[in-house]
C-alpha cells in the first residue's frame, strides 16, 4: 500500500480506529483515504487520494469552484467541534478538477494520544460532470423554449393538456391552458383525415392547425409533435412544439389572392378588347365584368357632356348593362354620389348591394361600373373592391379608346366645316333607308341645294365670310326639317336634304319655305346686287321603280341646274323615274 512521504510514521503509529476504516475503504474501486497529522501534514494516502494530497500542500487556496468547499474548512470544523465534517472538495490532478465528497474524522495515535484526521473520499467527478451537463442542457432547453417563436405543450392519456411553455401561448396564461383540451382552442375543426398532433400515436411533423387566439382572432401553428408511452407501452399521451406561422399563410393567402385577381382581371380585359366592333366593347364588357366578379348585374356609364361643355361625373349616362340591374331611379342614386365627388360608392338601394366606381382617363372621369348584388348573397368583400379599382382603370381607357373611334369615324362621315354628313356618310345613309322604304313601299323626297353667287362673297370678303354663310345655311336646313330627316353638305357650296314617307307635295311645300327663308342670306352679300340664295331640285323617290341612289342623286342635282340656268332663287321638280 503506497504511503507519503512522510509516512516514518506509519500505519504502525496510526489508530487501530484509522486502519480499519483505511482497509474498508479500499474495498471501494472509487474510495480513497487520507491519514492527517495535527500538522495537516499527509501521514498515509491510497493511490486515489493523490489530488487530496496536492490540496493538502493548498489548504489556503480558494475553492475550485463556489459550490465546492475547502478541504483546510472541513479540517478546522472537524478539529473545533471534534465531530466529523462532511462536504464536496475539488482537487486539481493534471489539469482537471476531480470532485470528490469527503468525509473528515478523528482518530487518535496510539502511542502518543495525538490526534489524527481520517479523510475519506468518494471520487464523484464523472457523477458530478454528468449532472451539471444534465442541469446546464435543462437550462439550455429552458431558455430556447422561452426565446423561441415556437411553444413547447404535453398532453396526458384523457388528451388534456399538462404543460405549456412558462409565458403561456396564443394570449392565454398558463393556468388558462393546462387541464383544458386543445380542440377547445381550434378555429376550424380537424376532419377525419387530418392528423391529430395533440394525441398522435407516431411521431408527426409540420401540420397545419388554425386555432383562436384569447381575442377572438385566427392564428395558423404549424404543429410537430412525438408520442409518449410508459415502461409498459401504453400510451400516455404527446409531447411537441408549435410554431406561429400566421403571417406566412396570411402572405402565402394573400399572394394566391393577387394572382387570382390578376388573372380575373386578365380575362375580363381580354375578353372586351379583343372585340374587334368598339360598338360591342361596352355591351361584353359589363358582362364579362358581371361574370368574372360574380355579381347579379353591371352597369357601365359614359359621361356625355352638353355640348360646349366637358365631359363629368355630372354627365353620366348608362352605355352598356348586362343581367339583373337597378331601376332606373337607383342608377340616378349613384351617378348622384359620383358628381358629389365620390370614387367609390358601396351603399344599399332597395335589395341590392351596390359596389360602384368612376373610370377616368388622365385624370378626368369619363364613366363609370356599377356592380348590382342582391342582399341575399354574400355581402362585397376586399378583393371585390381592389378588383374592380384594378377593373376601373382599364374600363376607363377602353372607353377613351371607344370615344376616340367615334371621333375618328364622325370626322371621316361629317363635313369639317358643319359638323353635317358628308357625300359619303349620306349615301351610306340613303342606301339604309332606301331598304327600308322598299319594305314598306313608302316614298320619300331628295332635295338638292345649291348657293347661288356663294363664290362671290369668297372673293369680296374673304373665306371667314364664305365659312359664316355655310354655317347659316346649315342652321335654316335643320330649322326646317324634322328630326330624322337627313342634312348633308355635299361639297362646297352644295347641300342635301332627305325626307322619309313624303309625297312631291310636301317636299314642294319644303322648299318653297326654304326659299322663304333664304331671304335672310342676303346680309352675306353686303348689298353688292348679287344675292346669296338657292336653287333647288327635287327628285322624289317611288321604291317601286327599283331607281339607284346615283340615279337618284343625278335627277335630282339635274333638276337644281335647270332652276339656275331659268334664274336662280327657285325649285324644280325632276320627272319621275323611267
Amino acid at each position: 500500500m503506497p504511503q507519503a512521504p512522510d509516512s516514518d510514521r506509519g500505519i504502525a503509529t496510526a489508530s487501530v480506529e484509522a486502519v480499519r476504516i483505511a482497509r474498508t475503504c479500499l474495498a471501494g474501486e472509487d474510495v480513497c483515504v487520507l491519514l492527517v497529522g495535527t500538522d495537516d501534514r499527509c501521514l498515509f494516502a491510497t493511490p486515489l487520494a493523490a489530488p487530496l494530497v496536492a490540496a493538502l500542500a493548498r489548504l489556503d487556496a480558494p475553492p475550485a469552484a463556489p459550490e465546492f468547499a475547502s478541504l483546510g474548512t472541513l479540517l478546522a470544523q472537524m478539529r473545533r467541534t471534534g465531530r466529523a465534517a462532511a462536504g464536496t472538495v475539488g482537487a486539481a490532478d493534471d489539469r482537471l478538477t476531480r470532485v470528490f465528497d469527503i468525509t473528515v474524522m478523528p482518530a487518535s495515535d496510539t502511542e502518543g494520544g495525538a490526534d489524527v484526521a481520517v479523510i475519506v473520499g468518494r471520487d464523484v467527478t464523472l457523477a458530478t460532470s454528468m449532472r451539471r451537463t444534465l442541469v446546464e442542457s435543462r437550462q439550455r432547453y429552458k431558455d430556447l423554449v422561452e426565446v423561441s417563436a415556437a411553444f413547447a405543450w404535453e398532453t396526458n392519456a384523457e388528451g388534456t393538456l399538462v404543460f405549456v411553455s412558462p409565458q403561456g401561448v396564443l394570449g392565454y396564461g398558463v393556468d388558462e391552458l393546462v387541464g383544458r383540451r386543445p380542440e377547445a382552442f381550434l378555429a376550424e375543426p380537424l376532419d377525419g383525415t387530418s392528423l391529430q398532433p395533440f394525441a398522435t400515436r407516431e411521431p408527426t411533423a409540420d401540420v397545419e392547425v388554425w386555432m383562436r387566439r384569447a381575442d377572438g382572432s385566427a392564428v395558423c401553428l404549424l404543429v410537430s409533435a412525438v408520442p409518449l408511452y410508459d415502461d409498459a407501452g401504453q400510451w400516455t399521451g404527446a409531447r411537441g412544439v408549435c410554431r406561429d406561422i400566421t403571417d406566412v399563410r396570411e402572405r402565402d393567402i394573400a399572394i394566391a389572392r393577387s394572382r387570382n385577381r390578376e388573372r380575373l382581371l386578365s380575362f375580363i380585359v381580354r375578353s372586351f378588347r379583343d372585340e374587334v366592333d368598339p360598338e360591342n366593347m361596352l355591351t361584353i364588357a359589363a358582362a364579362t365584368v358581371a361574370q368574372g366578379v360574380g355579381v347579379s348585374g353591371c352597369h357601365l356609364l359614359r359621361a356625355r357632356g352638353r355640348e360646349g361643355e366637358p365631359p363629368g361625373a355630372a354627365g353620366l349616362g348608362a352605355a352598356a348593362s348586362f343581367g339583373r340591374v337597378g331601376a332606373a331611379g337607383d342608377l340616378k342614386e349613384v351617378i348622384a354620389a359620383f358628381a358629389a365627388g365620390r370614387d367609390i360608392v358601396e351603399t344599399v338601394i332597395g335589395k341590392w348591394n351596390v359596389l360602384a366606381a368612376v373610370t377616368r382617363y388622365r385624370q378626368e372621369v369619363n364613366g363609370g361600373i356599377v356592380l348590382w348584388r342582391e342582399l341575399s348573397r354574400v355581402p362585397y368583400d376586399e378583393d371585390d373592391r381592389i378588383l374592380l379599382s384594378d377593373l376601373s382603370a382599364q374600363v376607363g381607357i377602353a372607353i377613351e379608346q371607344i370615344s376616340n373611334h367615334e371621333h375618328i369615324l364622325a370626322l371621316s362621315r361629317t363635313d369639317a366645316l358643319t359638323g353635317l354628313y358628308n357625300r359619303r356618310a349620306f349615301i351610306e345613309e340613303l342606301e339604309r333607308r332606301t331598304q327600308r322604304l322598299r319594305h314598306d313601299r313608302r316614298t320619300a323626297a331628295l332635295l338638292y341645294v345649291d348657293l347661288d353667287n356663294f363664290k362671290t362673297i369668297n372673293d369680296l370678303f374673304g373665306h371667314k365670310r364664305g365659312d359664316d354663310a355655310l354655317f347659316e345655311v346649315k342652321r335654316l336646313l335643320q330649322s326646317a326639317t324634322r328630326p330624322a330627316d337627313l342634312v348633308a353638305r355635299l361639297g362646297g357650296d352644295e347641300f342635301a336634304v332627305w325626307m322619309d314617307g313624303v309625297d312631291e307635295a310636301v317636299a314642294v311645300t319644303k322648299a318653297q319655305g326654304l326659299l322663304e327663308a333664304a331671304a335672310a342670306l342676303e346680309s352675306f352679300t353686303g348689298g353688292i346686287g348679287r344675292t346669296l340664295s338657292m336653287s333647288i331640285g327635287i327628285a322624289v323617290y317611288d321604291p317601286a321603280s327599283g331607281e339607284s341612289i346615283d340615279a337618284l342623286l343625278s335627277r335630282a342635282d339635274g333638276a337644281m341646274y335647270q332652276t339656275k340656268h331659268s334664274g336662280k332663287g327657285s325649285y324644280r321638280v325632276a320627272p319621275p323615274s323611267m
